[in-house]
């Protein structure tokens, strides 16, 4: 197995929004079997019309930080102040997990993830992934499966893009 310590992005493209999702099931079943380490997937998808639409797959957003730490505030602050303590408690742990949610970006960052949603051509949808300690050979033989895919972007490094392109038939072997 080649290892990459260093996160790297990887951007395929794809005509249907149904093998995009084949594919993250793909990428799911390597990391089950130890060839590559998700870190973060975003699906892309781009209407006809030009709009897109982003799924994050582990982003922590400002709502869900706001709603985890609102509801431990309100319990905690309950049982310590009676009601009012609640009030207080789930406010003051609803704002802070909103200003966490807002700060922390774990995963694929949002420019990022806003320069893709103009690469990617309207009627397609592109699945980014942020990926470590990759098989290159098993991921060829993945993206094989997916006639019609394409390399959109990554940071991969020089052999392992070269590799990638012609799982995809970009380039001759």
């Amino acid at each position: 197995m080649t290892e990459q310590p260093a996160q790297k992005l990887l951007v395929i493209g794809f005509d249907d929004p149904l093998k995009a999702s084949e594919f993250m099931l793909a990428a799911a079943r390597m990391q089950k079997n130890d060839q590559i380490r998700l870190h973060d997937a975003v699906f892309i998808e781009r209407h006809g019309d030009g709009k897109s639409v982003v799924r994050e797959t582990q982003d922590l957003t400002p709502g869900k930080g706001a709603m985890g730490l609102g509801m431990w505030g309100l319990l905690i602050g309950t049982l310590l102040g009676g009601p009012i303590g609640g009030l207080i408690g789930g406010g003051a742990s609803a704002a802070g997990g909103a200003l966490i949610g807002k700060l922390v970006d774990t995963g694929i960052k949002d420019e990022k993830i806003a320069e893709l949603r103009e690469a990617v051509p309207a009627g397609s949808t592109a699945l980014a992934l942020l990926i470590s300690h990759l098989s290159v050979a098993d991921l060829q033989r993945e993206l094989e499966r997916f006639p019609g895919a394409t390399l959109v972007e990554s940071d991969l490094y020089d052999a392992a893009i070269h590799a990638v392109r012609i799982s995809l038939g970009e380039e001759p072997g």
